[in-house]
């Protein structure tokens, strides 16, 4: 396998520009991420999420890169879904008890602008929390101040097993 991988990495490598080499350095620095327990994920790690609890709302922000552009070079909506699925998830795990979790069962995304600028942000606040399901609001912002999206999800709260 590690032979394969060298092979197609110096394939990628031979002939590159520089926007490919971007992309291969992101690519790269997200399995660092990841490896080094800087992001949960390997989808937070390639995006380089950064977390933060800020003014009692949860943020996780991203900078805008080409491997989170689309084919008209702005950020692809399922980035921004992720982003703010990610927001809202995380914070909704965060609000339970230890041995529970909760998953997505619901998301809804309303895009308003393109996402353009240096970095996207997603804040997340809870709207509803009973004793089987959360609801949370969600909204991404450019790092320009334009509101992107407003989303809402609903998560489905469940026993870890042990």
């Amino acid at each position: 396998m590690k032979q394969q991988v060298q092979e197609l990495f110096n394939e990628c490598l031979s002939g590159a520009t520089d926007e490919e080499l971007l992309i291969i350095n992101q690519l790269l620095e997200g399995v660092q991420r990841k490896k080094k327990n800087e992001n949960g994920s390997i989808i937070g790690g390639i995006f380089a999420m950064d977390r933060e609890v800020k003014d009692g709302n949860f943020e996780v922000s991203i900078p805008i890169t080409s491997v989170t552009h689309n084919s008209l070079q702005i950020v692809h909506g399922g980035v921004t879904a992720t982003l703010v699925d990610t927001a809202m998830g995380t914070l909704a795990n965060m609000v339970l008890p230890d041995g529970f979790g909760a998953v997505t069962t619901n998301l809804n995304v309303h895009y308003l602008a393109p996402g353009v600028g240096e970095r996207l942000t997603a804040h997340a606040t809870i709207v509803h929390q009973g004793s089987k399901t959360l609801v949370v609001d969600g909204k991404v912002v450019s790092s320009e101040g334009k509101v992107v999206a407003h989303s809402t999800g609903s998560f489905f709260i469940f026993k870890k097993k042990e």
